[in-house]
């Protein structure tokens, strides 16, 4: 026995001294960051939270017992045949205030610890100010609900509670010392117990008072089926029952102390029952009677006034209050014109397809992991998709990283737009060191991450692949801010810890090593910090190994977002941060979200659809008001403030910053700023929600007669493309299309801008609508970042009629439309019988004029490799389909209106278009070497040459493919010159191409125009 005792000490002491390291530590990391004073004020609001309410309740118990027990009578009151009484009262007897003690200090602490969770509830009712905007039903500050309303609620509910437990406590305590007895035939309760115990209950009934009173504000902030907040009944009823709840409960409370002088319970027995009766008559069925009698058969009339405060408030809370909205008047006949007014469009197009390129196909890496692999001990976790402004010899094809070769020409004018790029980081994975995995290697020799990997989105190299302009290791830059500090000690899902500046030597890779030479890192230096790391760590090794010196320095906390987490719990991050080159290195940007689900008549979301690892709390209020930036290499951090990048302060996070002075920087760097980001949480928020918000009429936001769904996301296995429909006409496994980032000209008047974009299609109750209804689009450009735009997508039957929002086709009619074509069909044939497979990538929406153009890049995943490269794109436009080894390609295929080889088309009665035209005469087999003649007639023969050179292709016949493909690019370089003269003549005459075939060095035939480089490979 004495063993089994003496381990449970030892563990529990173990624990202890963990637990004590910990916290011990904890504190070293902040100090490390000079953030001790965020430390300090962080434990001291959940201390003094847990103190404060502790006292409280401690005084409030121990009081009332105290009293009770002086009250109570002496011992010789009892009978013989109270034995039990008798023996408590000799064993308490003469430590009876000890035990009064004990016992209430117990009963605080309960609630006292349980109050130590609301810190942050405190923090906001201490610190939280004004919205300068009142509900419309009360006339109240909407700060009193979000800062106020909570913490006053906790307390109201917290001190009933309470209460009712000291007067149990009490009456416990009146009945050991003899002043209540159960079985006396005579008076049961002593006059002394029973003023006591009625005071007790008045006092519960003037907070219960409080408390109806406090409810009356909680109404705005109602969840209910068609839409939240105060309704008709609410107003015209619940709120009438509870200010005379309010009445009664005074009055309750004035029968309690009355009944101190009187003899019985009658009239505290009248003041319950008069309470009861009261909530459940007035405060459940009178309620229940106006909404079944009065609303329902007349709801959106008696509603009509609370669904505009409803529509109101959620634009507002959801910060959808100022999207700026615009027609477009779509006109399925795609034009060249229209094609050349927008050519940026084109010309940036993301054809590097961020999950293309991460995908792995079995036990294959993806493609920039295998291209860009380095070590088994490193890995890219993550693609993300940024703009960069490129230098114009970069973008000219002078030399990429890792590359023989590098195409994409682009002219002086278009290396002035940023230019859309992908973008990752090698980070360490622990798992890939090789065996042995020691304490040694973890720890002190896999110490980093190193470099990345970035490359245009608009292009590819000879064989399909990135053309990377950052990348290999020793990490090489081009065209692009320089990287002199590559490794990364602190990145994405970084886990365990690293101790730097040792007497072993840090490893990139065999003939690279590194030396960390960063700001923070905590010493580790002592025999106390050793023991305390080992105990934190749960190994011995830091306390025993010899390779530490005096100068070294351990780095833990190494994940991006919880480094962030760690000094500002009270921000909601975002899971998914993203790299960004500045300064001469790497760093992470986590976006932070204040969240409040105290905004009166706004409508409530579950804080998962924010955050898919948040609980299931909801929010009704959220800003994305802070920028926080983690330096890859030091892990230094600092927080910006982002709420005004949206066009006003956040009360919220002003609240924090006050509790937290000195944390948060107002000022944005301008490098920093070129590359900020609108969230894509937040945008997926707030477009599901203005899906049904736009609807701004409350006769029809009531019925729902115009609500949009998120568009659906087309499959991306060519195997799949064609749209599963069930019998009811909806459709099966497709998810919602995610945000995506890409470069966009939305008219011939605006530059192109980097966009976050989201389409929508008209709602249905089986998910079967899939016409295109319009799409919303959020700026990242520094001058107009957080604006939000819809476009409202309308399109007429015929020429004169009216407008409508449901004749255009949608993301998965475009898909079909594309899968269809035959010659998609036949290249995913061709392609299949060589081994490799065909994969889609994102479908970009592109506007030209009053048209729009749906474009596919297609991937050919190489059999042996697992790569995914570009090899293909398709193009299509009302009704018609384009297909080619480059966009020019599938746009000469478009524009030049034969659809005659599509294996189906599929309608919506939209009636599809193209250009007008005559018909052009494919004439002879052989191609002709003439030139000239219109534009349509140059992208017909075109577009006949390409047929020529795929059956070439098919035939295996590459001699004869090269040649054909070499005459229909001249074809379409006639009609870009036809078009743009001036662009012809600046390359020397050559009727404006731009383009080369050459042979890449796998053996495959390299085809280049404009910006796009695109492989046909070799099967």
């Amino acid at each position: 026995m004495a063993a089994i005792v003496a381990i449970v000490i030892l563990v529990g002491l173990a624990f202890s001294l963990r637990a004590i390291a910990t916290f011990w530590t904890d504190y070293l990391w902040f100090d490390d960051l000079d953030l001790s004073s965020i430390w300090t004020s962080l434990l001291s609001a959940k201390v003094s939270l847990a103190v404060i309410a502790t006292i409280i309740f401690f005084l409030i118990a121990w009081v009332n017992l105290t009293v009770a027990d002086r009250l109570s009578p002496t011992i010789g009151a009892l009978s013989i045949e109270d034995e039990v009484l008798e023996r408590y009262q000799s064993m308490v007897a003469g430590r009876q205030r000890l035990v009064l003690f004990i016992v209430a200090l117990g009963v605080a602490l309960v609630p006292g610890m349980g109050a130590a969770s609301e810190w942050r509830t405190w923090l906001l009712f201490r610190f939280g100010g004004s919205f300068g905007v009142d509900d419309p039903q009360f006339g109240t500050d909407i700060g009193f609900f979000v800062f106020k309303l909570p913490f006053l609620s906790l307390v109201v509910d917290w001190l009933f509670g309470f209460l009712l437990v000291t007067v149990l406590l009490v009456a416990a305590l009146y009945y050991l010392n003899g002043s209540i007895r159960v079985q006396a035939r005579g008076e049961r309760m002593a006059g002394s117990a029973k003023a006591h115990i009625s005071v007790l209950l008045a006092l519960m009934a003037l907070v219960k008072a409080v408390d109806y009173w406090l409810q009356r504000f909680e109404l705005a902030l109602q969840q209910r089926d068609a839409f939240d907040g105060a309704g008709y009944t609410a107003v015209n009823a619940t709120l009438p029952a509870l200010q005379l709840l309010i009445l009664v409960s005074l009055f309750a409370a004035g029968l309690f102390v009355v009944n101190i002088r009187r003899r019985g319970w009658v009239l505290p027995v009248i003041a319950i029952a008069l309470w009861v009766i009261t909530s459940v008559v007035l405060a459940g069925l009178y309620p229940a009677f106006v909404q079944r009698f009065q609303v329902s058969p007349a709801e959106l009339n008696k509603e009509q006034p609370y669904i505009e405060l409803n529509i109101e408030a959620t634009r507002e809370a959801l910060g959808i209050a100022d999207v700026e909205s615009s027609d477009f008047a779509y006109d399925p006949e795609l034009t060249a014109e229209e094609v050349e007014g927008q050519k940026a469009n084109l010309d940036l197009a993301r054809l590097m397809d961020p999950a293309a390129l991460g995908r792995q196909a079995g036990d294959k890496p993806g493609t920039i992991q295998a291209l860009q692999f380095g070590r088994p001990y490193y890995e890219f976790r993550d693609i993300d998709v940024d703009r960069y402004t490129i230098t114009p010899s970069a973008l000219e094809g002078e030399g990429g990283v890792g590359t023989e070769d590098a195409e994409g020409a682009q002219s002086e004018a278009a290396a002035k737009t940023p230019t859309p790029v992908v973008i990752a980081t090698r980070e360490l994975n622990l798992s890939g060191i090789a065996e042995p995995r020691t304490w040694e290697k973890e720890h002190l020799v896999f110490t980093h991450g190193y470099g990345g990997a970035l490359a245009p989105a608009d292009e590819a190299n000879s064989r399909g692949e990135p053309r990377f302009l950052l990348g290999d290791i020793p990490a090489i830059t081009n065209g692009i801010p320089p990287v002199d500090r590559p490794e990364i000690y602190v990145g994405e899902d970084m886990e365990g810890y690293a101790i730097v500046d040792t007497d072993q030597t840090e490893l990139t890779q065999d003939d690279l090593e590194a030396s960390y030479e960063g700001s923070t890192g905590v010493g580790i230096n002592t025999f106390l910090r050793k023991a305390a790391f080992s105990l934190r760590f749960g190994e011995i090794d830091p306390l025993i190994s010899d390779l530490l010196t005096d100068e070294s320095q351990v780095i833990y906390n190494r994940d991006a977002v919880q480094r962030v987490q760690e000094i500002a719990p009270y921000l909601l991050l975002d899971p998914d941060p993203y790299p960004v080159l500045i300064d001469g290195g790497i760093s992470y940007v986590v976006d932070g979200y204040t969240t409040s689900s105290n905004y009166p008549y706004a409508q409530a979301y579950l804080s998962s659809d924010l955050d898919p690892e948040a609980s299931g709390e909801t929010f009704n209020y959220v800003r994305n008001s802070v920028k926080a930036v983690v330096d890859a290499y030091d892990g230094t951090v600092k927080l910006y403030f982002a709420d005004t990048l949206y066009g006003e302060e956040d009360p919220i996070i002003r609240a924090y910053a006050k509790a937290f002075p000195d944390l948060y920087e107002e000022d944005i760097p301008a490098n920093l700023e070129a590359h900020l980001r609108y969230p894509e949480l937040l945008f997926n928020i707030q477009t599901v929600a203005w899906g049904r918000y736009h609807q701004s009429n409350p006769s029809t936001f009531f019925n729902n007669s115009d609500q949009w769904n998120i568009a659906q996301d087309p499959p991306r296995d060519a195997r799949a493309s064609q749209v599963a429909t069930n019998s009811d006409g909806s459709t099966t496994d497709f998810g919602l299309i995610e945000p995506y980032f890409q470069m966009l000209q939305l008219s011939e008047d605006r530059e192109p801008e980097f966009l976050l974009t989201r389409p929508f299609v008209l709602a249905s109750s089986n998910d079967s609508g899939r016409n295109l209804a319009a799409m919303m689009v959020a700026s990242n450009h520094p001058d107009t970042y957080g604006r939000l735009e819809e476009v409202v997508i309308q399109a007429a039957d015929e020429p004169g009629a009216e407008a409508t929002t449901n004749r255009v086709d949608g993301t998965l009619q475009a898909s079909e439309r594309i899968a269809t074509y035959q010659p998609v069909s036949e290249y995913q044939t061709l392609v299949g019988d060589n081994g490799s497979s065909v994969e889609f990538g994102n479908l970009l929406i592109l506007p030209f004029g009053d048209s729009l153009l749906y474009l596919r890049p297609v991937y050919a995943r190489q059999s042996t490799s697992g790569l995914n490269t570009l090899q293909r794109v398709a193009v299509t436009s009302g009704g018609t389909v384009g297909f080619g080894a480059t966009v020019a390609d599938a746009m000469a295929d478009l524009l030049d209106g034969d659809d005659s080889r599509a294996v189906s088309q599929p309608t919506n009665g939209s009636g599809g278009g193209s250009v007008d035209q005559e018909p052009v005469d494919p004439g002879d087999d052989e191609p002709s070497d003439a030139t000239g003649g219109t534009t349509e007639e140059l992208l017909g023969e075109a577009d006949r040459l390409f047929d020529q050179a795929e059956e070439a292709l098919r035939a295996g016949d590459l001699g004869r493919y090269q040649e054909l493909v070499s005459q229909a690019r001249d074809r379409v370089d006639e009609a870009l010159g036809n078009l743009d003269p001036a662009a012809a003549e600046s390359d020397g005459g050559d009727a404006g191409s731009t383009g080369d075939d050459s042979e890449g060095a796998d053996g495959s035939t390299t085809t280049t125009t404009a910006s796009t480089t695109t492989v046909v490979p070799e099967f």
